[in-house]
């Protein structure tokens, strides 16, 4: 009778079990499996998606050139220094025009002797003239005159080139600023013995500048010389100066296969000096309606890219996509997306298709 009551008590207890373990497991799973996934989203709409070429170059002046001395002499002057602005003839130099002006005394003299000659071989010659047809001179001694004035004329021309030529030398000696600009290197000193040819002062114009930008060969393709451009100089980094396409070249560097394109940008008021780093942005075309989202929320597995939605009903759904181009952190979507579509922009990592979510802000 005790071992009856024992195994009966054993029984029950088995089937207690079975049927508490039977009713609960199920439910505690499917709540576990329905429980919402927290993710952020954004409905997706179609703009306008402007294509931008960025690079970084240097500013550079628009004009820049190094005035050299055309006459050897002696700097006894220097009338600007670097930094200084000068008008376009100022005098920069001035060399010791001694040498120069007695050069230009001699020449003046020679001429007037030259002048002079010839006055009298004219006159001798009309005399001649007059009396050859009456048979009183002989036709060698008209033949002589004419000779003598001919030569005379060509010297006195002769020396009055070499008048304007000592007269030309003589004004080399004061060196003049090309252009309006600032003096960017300045490299005689007084006293200085300076050579035909040699350096005495570097002129900019930096009422524009230049930005040199290298562009790759699928950029070159699109670009205009009437393309927006847009310039951010580093040292005014939360301003925007426009500026414009001033040259395109025509041959690619051999060893970076990029063509270089210069920048104009205006300097009225002279913010910009050379050297100044600047970001260049050029707009070379407009996409129409391009479906744009951020560069975050695309999963890239082994062999696609994919994207999760919020379908309706609250559950994700996965889709792969084909991306474009890049917009800072946006890329463009040329499949697999449409406007109107919620995508999932935190939390699409942790998803799995047919995952109820709920949305977050």
């Amino acid at each position: 009778m005790f071992r009856s009551n024992k195994y009966s008590a054993y029984f029950v207890a088995w089937i207690l079990l079975i049927l508490l373990s039977g009713c609960g497991s199920p439910d505690e799973k499917q709540a576990v499996k329905a429980k919402p996934r927290p993710v952020r989203v954004a409905t997706i709409q179609s703009r306008d998606l402007p294509i931008l070429v960025r690079s970084v170059g240097r500013l550079v002046p628009d004009r820049e050139v190094v005035v050299s001395a055309q006459v050897t002499g002696i700097v006894t002057e220097v009338k600007a220094d670097v930094g200084s602005r000068v008008a376009s003839g100022a005098t920069l130099v001035r060399l010791d025009p001694t040498d120069y002006t007695l050069a230009l005394n001699e020449a003046e003299a020679n001429l007037l002797a030259a002048q002079a000659r010839m006055s009298a071989a004219e006159k001798s010659f009309a005399r001649v003239g007059r009396l050859l047809p009456e048979k009183a001179v002989s036709q060698e001694l008209y033949d002589t005159a004419e000779a003598e004035y001919r030569t005379s004329r060509a010297s006195v021309s002769q020396l009055s080139a070499a008048v304007d030529i000592a007269r030309q030398r003589l004004n080399k000696t004061i060196i003049y600023s090309p252009f309006d600009g600032y003096v960017v290197q300045r490299f005689v000193e007084l006293g200085q013995n300076v050579a035909v040819g040699e350096a005495v002062m570097g002129i900019a114009d930096m009422r524009a500048m230049r930005v040199k930008i290298h562009i790759s060969e699928n950029d070159y393709l699109h670009l205009d010389m009437e393309d927006p451009v847009t310039v951010v100089v580093e040292a005014y980094s939360e301003e925007f100066f426009p500026g414009r396409v001033d040259k395109i070249g025509i041959q690619a560097d051999a060893r970076t296969n990029t063509f270089e394109v210069e920048i104009l940008l205006d300097n009225a008021r002279f913010l910009f000096k050379a050297g100044l780093t600047a970001r260049v942005a050029v707009q070379t075309e407009v996409i129409h309606q391009a479906v744009v989202i951020p560069q975050g929320s695309v999963l890239f597995r082994e062999d696609r890219k994919e994207v999760f939605v919020v379908e309706q009903g609250g559950h994700a759904a996965v889709r792969e996509v084909k991306l474009g181009e890049t917009a800072g952190s946006e890329v463009r979507i040329l499949q697999g997306l449409a406007s109107g579509d919620i995508l999932v922009v935190s939390g699409a990592q942790y998803l799995k298709p047919g995952d109820a979510v709920t949305i977050t802000e």
